[in-house]
């Protein structure tokens, strides 16, 4: 494989990964806020926690790996997103 083309390849599969990141959803209020995430970007987990699939941004922080059960945030994704 020459130069040339390594270099293409690679710039082509980091242009596909920035695509494929993750949300980031901005909040002001957490997670008074919640309302503002859609519901597409949560997932119920057999326990029955809401698991974000993306950041949420809260100021300058960046916070990943958000679930929530059996809270006032838990009912609210109930209400709006449950089945």
């Amino acid at each position: 494989m020459s130069k040339l083309t390594f270099a293409a390849a690679a710039v082509f599969i980091c242009s596909m990964a920035t695509a494929l990141a993750e949300e980031i959803y901005p909040v002001d209020n957490w997670p008074g806020d919640i309302d503002n995430i859609p519901c597409s970007a949560w997932q119920k987990a057999s326990d029955g926690t809401w698991v974000l699939i993306g950041t949420i941004k809260v100021g300058s922080s960046e916070i990943t790996n958000v679930g929530v059960k059996g809270d006032a945030a838990a009912r609210k994704l109930e209400k709006k997103c449950g089945k």
